[in-house]
């Protein structure tokens, strides 16, 4: 026995026992998976999206510029000392001091036009975190659908590589005792390998869905997990007008804009009521070893050479400018969502179509052809093209599925969906 052997065989034996408890302890693992629904995965967005929660700080920043606009300004103190010494003139030496005391005063028609420009401005900010959630929401959803998609895709490439197996063994059998030409054999080869591309690369495609929808509700989603989805019914929207309707009430969107014009106009009027006098209360006292005196006066600030023409031209700039952007905002909103609204009724109808009729004829096509082709009365390409067309079909209506769905998302996103609020609200 080669000595050489001898003294490696301890060490292999000891690395096949590792390897093989190592691969014992992988297998007996629990692989759990968590399965969520769509409203847990919105939930879980809202909740844990670092995005999420940055808007939310942002909406905590305006409330505290808010708190300081209301703020009454703060007094200003001033203190004086030194000495004095006496002179030929009679003064007494001894100590000075004198301390001075301004308060200046808000006055109504500056106070009330900051203050209201501040609260416009809160109600902006609040306006934009709904919004944002909005979309964040729309965005979960839209990663949901695309995952549906997805498995759909990869379950029907699945049976078709099934079949398309079948089909190429059943092929291979009969040329082996040679009832069929190489041709054949050679075609049935030819659909199973592109059948085997297709289903590769709907499971690639799977792992991106999942990759995306993970990164849009944020990553305290598990890696690992599942979604539990199912086939919905043809949702119903309501008509039109009545959409549009609760777009201009109840759009996040259009009401920060609207808050953003006020904020706009009241500035306006707080830079052109700072051209009338600003006001403070002064008190002050002067101490030295002979006398005390007290004086109190009205400090008057008097806009001799400087009537903040600029500041004024800005704001009233920044008004015009947000009422122009909450006109813009408006007409677009609505043209988006006519548009999708048109669309809903036309995809609606092709999934209607394509689900009663189109899959239903070619999938009956499709046994016809495979009958036919067990009892030899017709042949295999007849069978693979009935088997195609089927495919085709079938593919249509899973895509115009997920079209459907994310153009009932565009549409629930822009009118704001009631439910959608609520769910945000309740995160709040």
């Amino acid at each position: 026995m080669d000595p050489y052997l001898s003294v490696i065989r301890p060490f292999f034996h000891i690395a096949l026992i590792w390897v093989c408890t190592a691969s014992l302890i992988w297998a007996q693992a629990p692989s759990t998976k968590t399965v969520f629904t769509l409203d847990q995965l919105i939930q879980l967005a809202l909740e844990s999206n670092p995005q999420v929660m940055a808007a939310r700080d942002q909406t905590r920043a305006v409330s505290g510029q808010l708190r300081s606009a209301r703020a009454i300004p703060n007094p200003e103190f001033e203190v004086n000392t030194g000495q004095q010494r006496g002179t030929s003139g009679g003064l007494s030496t001894g100590n000075l001091s004198q301390w001075v005391v301004t308060q200046p005063l808000d006055m109504p028609y500056t106070r009330f036009p900051r203050v209201n420009a501040a609260e416009a401005s809160m109600r902006a900010a609040e306006a934009n975190r709904i919004a944002f959630e909005v979309e964040t929401i729309a965005r979960v959803r839209q990663s949901f659908y695309e995952l549906v998609r997805r498995e759909a895709e990869s379950r029907a490439a699945d049976e078709d590589l099934d079949l398309t197996k079948q089909i190429r063994d059943r092929m291979q059998l009969r040329y082996d005792v040679g009832e069929t030409a190489r041709f054949e054999l050679i075609r049935a080869q030819t659909e199973f390998l592109n059948a085997e591309i297709v289903a590769q690369g709907s499971k690639l495609r799977i792992e991106q869905a999942r990759s995306q929808l993970r990164k849009v509700v944020g990553f305290n989603l598990p890696a690992n997990f599942e979604i539990a989805a199912k086939v919905d019914s043809i949702p119903k929207l309501p008509d039109l007008k009545l959409l549009l309707d609760n777009l201009r009430n109840q759009s996040p969107e259009l009401k920060r804009a609207k808050a953003e014009v006020e904020a706009s106009e009241s500035r306006l009027s707080f830079e052109q009521n700072s051209r009338l006098p600003q006001l403070a209360i002064k008190a002050q006292q002067y101490n030295d070893p002979n006398f005390t005196d007290r004086l109190y006066g009205l400090v008057v600030s008097i806009p001799i050479w400087d009537f903040r023409q600029g500041q004024i031209t800005e704001a009233e700039a920044n008004a015009s400018k947000a009422r122009n952007q909450l006109n813009a905002q408006t007409q677009s909103l609505e043209t988006q969502l006519e548009s999708a609204y048109k669309l809903y009724e036309i995809t609606s109808f092709q999934v209607k179509t394509l689900d009663e009729r189109v899959v239903q004829l070619a999938a009956s096509a499709r046994k016809i052809a495979e009958t036919s082709y067990r009892f030899g009365e017709r042949g295999m390409l007849e069978f693979l093209d009935a088997q195609r067309t089927f495919r085709a079909a079938r593919n249509d209506l899973i895509r115009a599925r997920f079209e459907l769905a994310s153009i009932v998302n565009e549409i629930e996103r822009l009118s704001a969906s009631p439910e959608w609020v609520a769910m945000i609200e309740g995160k709040k």
